[in-house]
């Protein structure tokens, strides 16, 4: 299925030639398409399919152009932009054969994912998210860390010991950066 969002998306890349992010993507269709802000009630299932819907057009223009143009539409984590062949080399990844633009091209082409995705998948995703991304650590050696004895202590108990001691070890008052950091990593840890 042709995304409606393809042309407003290409014009969007042509008047930025240097690139830009998907955030300022988004941004640019909201202005000029208020009906892309109501695609669902749940803010978190809104910004899934707005950001679906980009991807799936960038994929869409990516395959395109290269096949009909031989332009390179570069989609990466931090800016997307058109390349013409005299920008790029072919040593760089230039086709969608890369395994992992292969696997994200995929997923995002494929319409049963925008479909079958509603707002208790998209929380799912998002606690799997942050529980992967979690600290690396131990909650004893967390506690260790922001010197509180008791093994069950309070988020209010957390928060009070790390501002105490961060105020201690911060940089801008003469104190370790590296301890100030460990810190502030402990806090992270035991608030998640």
């Amino acid at each position: 299925m042709k995304n409606p969002l393809v042309g407003p998306i290409l014009a969007i890349l042509k008047n930025h030639p240097n690139g830009m992010s998907e955030f300022d993507i988004l941004k640019e269709l909201k202005s000029q398409l208020p009906e892309f802000s109501q695609l669902a009630e749940d803010p978190n299932l809104q910004l899934f399919r707005q950001h679906f819907l980009i991807m799936n057009a960038l994929y869409q223009l990516q395959s395109s152009l290269w096949q009909e143009d031989n332009l390179l539409l570069n989609i990466s984590a931090t800016r997307i932009h058109l390349l013409s062949t005299t920008q790029f080399s072919m040593s760089e990844s230039t086709s969608l054969n890369d395994s992992v633009d292969a696997k994200l091209a995929a997923y995002y082409l494929d319409w049963e994912e925008y479909e079958k995705t509603d707002a208790d998948e998209v929380s799912r995703l998002l606690n799997s998210f942050y529980k992967g991304i979690s600290l690396s650590g131990n909650r004893d050696s967390a506690l260790k860390t922001l010197q509180i004895d008791n093994t069950n202590p309070t988020k209010a108990i957390i928060k009070q010991q790390y501002r105490k001691l961060a105020q201690k070890h911060h940089p801008d008052r003469g104190g370790d950066q590296e301890v100030f950091i460990g810190l502030r990593e402990a806090y992270e840890y035991l608030m998640f």
